[in-house]
Parts: structure tokens; C-alpha cells; sequence
């Protein structure tokens, strides 16, 4: 072959490589971009798919925010818990944040938290965790709903259900979304109500069911006396003038009428009263009229002072002795001895049914519960005015959900006042029957005789509180919660 023909060759076969590659770097652009259209609608695909879920709820219903005790919370049930609360902590809020400011925007303040949102959120988690220890805990015992329960939770859901259709919302879980968050339905909410209510339910069974005999509710007072005995006594304070130039002067002066006004008032309280209204300033002496300012009440020991506490309480203290202590640099306070507190009363029990009016400032609505009152009042003493009777009518026409209209133990301060005035009347007898008014509109009394002593029914109530609370910490001692930090993004927090 020739030279000429060999050059040709190599040139035809530089031309054909040539050729074949600028074909193949077309190729592997247009494949490039194929690639990566695919992926683009990939990613197109998936950014619909997961938007769809987030507006659907799928993640707040599916997600786990939350572990609390052993148990997954998806973010639905999480903000059951937070709403909840929310709830239990509204008036906190009212003084410590702005409403119309996120709560996830507000400061708390402190190392512990960041926002408020934060504080309300470990505050529900917190409760989840316990709630669930008491619950699994309670299932472990073999507990159950009551019947009553039952029905409540199921009153419950069919009210959620008259607001979805009252308020036009297509069902009950667009409605319950509308209210706690996406995601949440009537199963989870459900599943929610049974958890608390079962944890609530067992709860008052085990603390209702702390029992003692006399002799520990014995054991137990007298090993902690201090602590139910109690004692009334007055006291006024002589305080140095803050304007004094001679502080030591002022304060010598201030001793030397206290002791002048404990001796002259020693035995004779009219006397006590006297010398704190003379010892008033002029514009406030008329404080002292009805001797309210100087009076304490039913005090137990841990309630008094410490400058006057172990004097108050000595054995040897007797009504009408005086003495008078220092008050740090303030001046002197002179104390008066009324009467230890006799808390070996007798505590009466009532029946009583309740015809509720929600505002008790609406006279008509008034009118008409008293009418109602007295018509119940009238059928009853028509019958056989026996207590069976009236517990009878109590179930059937009571607002209050007392069994029976029954209250035990009528304790002081535990009821509005003509509540306890009725009761406490000295010529009450076992069979009286009265209409009484109160804030809540007015109430049928049936009186049933006593109960406890009211020092027996507070120690039994120390013992079974003390009990309860060592119950509580020990069941839920191990109770805590851990966040999934992307499902939570789905909570209303």
C-alpha cells in the first residue's frame, strides 16, 4: 500500500471515530437530562405527596411526637394533653402573658424553659407520663371503667358530635380538628378520654379506699398534735415610727408601751381592745369598732408567729394572759390569749338537693328556682319523709351529683356560709327541712344527725392525704416522656 493510500485510511478512520464520539456526548447529554428531570419529578412528587399529608393530618394521626411511660403519643393526643393544660393553667396566664402574643413568641424567664409554649408543653407531657403509669397500673389490677364512666365519655363524644353538626362541620373529626389540631379524631380523643378517666377513676378508688380504725386515727394525733391543736388569740403591733431619728430611742418607747398596754389589758379583753384603738393612729381607729384587725382564729401552730408561737401554745396558757415580744427592728407586738380551739365537735351530715341557677343576679330565674325548690320541698313532706326518700328525690331532681344528695362531715369553711349557718344551727334536729339561698341558687336541706369529730375527720384526712401521696410517687417514680423533635413540629405548640 502506498503512503498516499495509508494517510487516506488513517484520515477516514479519525473521521469516523469522530463522528461516533460527538454522537455518543449528545447521547450522554440528553440521558444527563433525562436523569434529571426524573429526579426533579421525583422531588415534585414527593414535595405533593408530603404537603398532602401535612394538610390531611397524616403525620399529627400517624407520627409518634412523644414516647410518655412506655406509650406513643402521636402529636393529635400530644395536643390533647396540651390543651388541657392550657386549661388548667389559664389563670396563671392571664397575669403573666399577653394573649393577643403566641405563646411560642413569650419569654418564660429563668434557665428552665425558653418560651411559655415550652413551660405548658412539659407540663403536658409531665401529666401524660404519670397519667399513663397510673393507667397502665391500674390495667395491671384489673380495673375497669364504672358504667357511669362509660356513659360520660360517651355523652362526650355524641355532644362533639351535635357541635359538628350544630356548627356545620361534615363530622366529628373535622370538628375536633377544628378545636385541639390537625390530625385529631373522635378515635384518638376517644382513646384519650378512657386513659384519663380511668387514671382519674382509679385514683379516687385507691384514695377512698385508705381506711382507719379509731385507734390509729388516736395513734396518729398524738403523735402530731401540734399540727391539729390550735388556739385564737389577738395581737397588735406597736411599730417604731419609720421618720425616727433615734431608732434605739424609738424602739425603747415602743417597748415601754407594749408592756404598759399587756399589763393593763391582762385578763380583760374589752381592755386589749381599748388600748389598740388608742394606740391607732386617729384616721384608722375606726378599724377597731368591730375588733376585726386584731383577731386570729382557729391558728394552728405552724400558722403563728415564731416570736409568739411557743408561748401561745404552752401548756399552762390560760384565757385573758398577755405578754408582749419584739418584732426584729420593727417594734413589739402585744398578744392576748383568747382559748385554745376545741376541735372535739361533732360535724353535722345533710342531705340536700340543688336547684341550680347559673346567674343568681337574674331575679326571675330566682324566683323560679325557689318556686321549683318549694315544690320539691312540698312532695317531699307529702310522702313518707323518711331520709331513703329524700335521697331518692335527690338522684332524681339534683343538680349536685352527690349520691342521694348526701354530704358527710360538714366541714367549717368548706361551704358557702348559709350553707354552713343552716347546718351549724345549735337547734338543729335529726328531720329538719329548709330552703336555703346560696351563690349557686337554692338548696332543699334534709338534716341526718353528726358525724366525726372534726379532729378525727382532720386527722383521718392528714392520714389518708399522706398515704395517697407516698401511693402516687411511688407509681409514677419512673414515669418521664421523650420527643421526637419532627413530629412534634406537628403539635400546636
Amino acid at each position: 500500500m502506498s503512503a498516499s493510500r495509508e494517510k487516506k485510511k488513517r484520515q477516514n478512520q479519525s473521521t469516523v471515530e469522530a463522528v461516533e464520539n460527538g454522537v455518543s456526548k449528545k447521547n450522554g447529554k440528553k440521558g444527563l437530562k433525562k436523569v434529571l428531570y426524573s429526579v426533579i419529578a421525583v422531588i415534585v412528587v414527593a414535595a405533593i405527596v408530603f404537603l398532602g399529608m401535612v394538610s390531611t393530618g397524616f403525620f399529627a394521626k400517624h407520627g409518634t411526637a412523644a414516647v410518655a411511660s412506655g406509650h406513643k403519643l402521636s402529636p393529635a393526643v400530644v395536643n390533647y394533653f396540651y390543651g388541657t393544660a392550657y386549661t388548667n393553667n389559664q389563670q396563671m396566664l392571664s397575669y403573666f402573658t399577653d394573649s393577643s402574643t403566641p405563646l411560642d413568641e413569650q419569654a418564660f424567664g429563668g434557665d428552665t424553659y425558653e418560651t411559655w409554649a415550652d413551660y405548658l408543653m412539659d407540663t403536658a407531657l409531665n401529666s401524660a407520663a404519670q397519667m399513663y403509669a397510673i393507667y397502665d397500673k391500674a390495667v395491671a389490677n384489673g380495673y375497669t371503667l364504672s358504667e357511669e364512666s362509660e356513659a360520660e365519655i360517651e355523652n362526650q363524644m355524641q355532644m362533639y358530635e351535635l357541635y359538628a353538626s350544630v356548627y356545620g362541620y361534615n363530622n366529628i373529626d373535622t370538628f375536633l380538628a377544628s378545636q385541639f389540631g390537625s390530625g385529631c379524631t373522635a378515635d384518638s380523643y376517644r382513646e384519650y378520654l378512657t386513659v384519663n378517666t380511668l387514671a382519674q377513676e382509679y385514683m379516687n378508688s385507691v384514695s377512698t379506699g385508705l381506711t382507719y380504725t379509731q385507734d390509729e386515727i388516736n395513734a396518729y394525733y398524738s403523735a402530731h398534735a401540734e399540727d391539729f391543736d390550735a388556739v385564737t388569740y389577738r395581737v397588735f403591733n406597736i411599730n417604731v415610727d419609720a421618720e425616727a431619728e433615734d431608732t434605739d430611742a424609738a424602739m425603747a418607747a415602743c417597748e415601754e408601751a407594749a408592756k404598759a398596754m399587756a399589763e393593763a389589758s391582762q385578763g380583760d379583753e374589752a381592755a386589749f381592745l381599748e388600748l389598740a384603738r388608742e394606740n391607732t393612729a386617729d384616721e384608722d381607729q375606726d378599724d377597731y369598732d368591730a375588733a376585726p384587725s386584731t383577731v386570729r382564729e382557729d391558728y394552728v401552730k405552724a400558722s403563728t408567729s415564731e416570736a409568739y408561737r411557743d408561748w401561745l401554745f404552752d401548756a399552762a396558757r390560760q384565757t385573758g394572759d398577755t405578754t408582749y415580744v419584739q418584732n426584729g427592728d420593727t417594734g413589739y407586738s402585744v398578744v392576748y390569749f383568747v382559748e385554745n380551739v376545741d376541735h372535739s365537735y361533732q360535724l353535722p351530715n345533710v342531705r340536700h338537693i340543688l336547684v341550680y341557677v347559673s346567674d343568681t343576679t337574674d331575679a326571675d330565674a330566682m324566683a323560679t328556682a325557689k318556686e321549683e325548690a318549694q315544690a320539691i320541698l312540698d312532695e317531699y313532706l307529702a310522702g313518707d319523709q323518711t331520709e331513703e326518700a329524700f335521697a331518692a328525690l335527690a338522684d332524681e331532681k339534683s343538680y349536685d351529683s352527690a349520691e342521694g344528695g348526701l354530704i358527710e362531715n360538714v366541714a367549717p369553711g368548706a361551704y358557702v356560709q348559709n350553707f354552713e349557718d343552716w347546718c351549724y344551727d345549735e337547734s338543729r334536729q335529726v328531720g329538719d327541712t329548709g330552703i336555703i339561698e346560696s351563690e349557686y341558687g337554692y338548696h332543699v336541706m334534709l338534716f341526718c344527725g353528726y358525724g366525726q369529730t372534726y379532729q378525727d375527720y382532720s386527722v383521718e384526712n392528714t392520714m389518708r392525704n399522706n398515704d395517697y401521696s407516698e401511693w402516687y410517687s411511688n407509681v409514677t417514680a419512673d414515669a418521664s416522656y421523650t420527643t421526637n423533635a419532627f413530629f412534634m413540629r406537628f403539635t400546636n405548640n
